[in-house]
């Protein structure tokens, strides 16, 4: 089993389980960007403990071959954070983190986009909420990666950017620095 049935597994699940969902992390950079090599699976679902029961549906619906935390589960409810499931057979984490009741959080929920991938209906975050969650992270500790994947979105899609969403955050979410210096960012010399 590879990241594409994985992937399958778990949406297909999250959406029976009607559990909200976006596909983030490497396949959006990949999707929206200049793609990159990884080895785990990052979603951003809206859960709770009013609505526990369905994410423990969706958990239990998954076969052995996911190793599976449920302690880690009910911590990262109960602290609006992350936890992960890991796949044995591949090696492969899928990294679940929680929405948290900020209004960027809501936004970014609310403005993830559906696309087709690999023949399945996907909810992707949108292209200006990846960047701005991005360089929100290299406010807490600064990422090259993060940069990088950044001005790598910022050039592929350019002109579909929906540049006043973008300032908008920026401001609200103090990321001005980190901003300009993924739009100064020279990717040549990461090709």
């Amino acid at each position: 089993m590879g990241e594409r049935e994985i992937l399958d597994d778990i949406t297909r699940l999250l959406t029976k389980n009607k559990i909200p969902y976006l596909l983030t992390g490497s396949f959006a950079v990949s999707y929206y960007g200049i793609p990159r090599a990884t080895h785990d699976i990052d979603l951003i679902i809206e859960v709770s403990r009013e609505n526990y029961s369905q994410l423990k549906k969706t958990i239990d619906g998954l076969d052995r071959s996911y190793l599976i935390d449920n302690n880690q589960i009910k911590e990262a409810i109960e602290k609006s954070s992350q936890f992960d499931i890991l796949h044995l057979d591949s090696g492969i984490k899928i990294d679940f983190w929680l929405v948290k009741q900020t209004d960027f959080d809501l936004s970014k929920l609310k403005r993830g986009e559906n696309i087709t991938l690999y023949g399945q209906k996907i909810h992707l975050v949108s292209p200006e909420d990846l960047i701005l969650t991005k360089l929100l992270w290299c406010k807490q500790i600064r990422s090259e990666k993060h940069i990088r994947d950044c001005a790598g979105i910022w050039k592929v899609q350019g002109k579909k950017l929906d540049k006043k969403y973008l300032e908008l955050w920026v401001k609200r979410l103090a990321v001005e620095k980190f901003y300009k210096e993924m739009q100064k960012t020279d990717l040549e010399k990461y090709l």
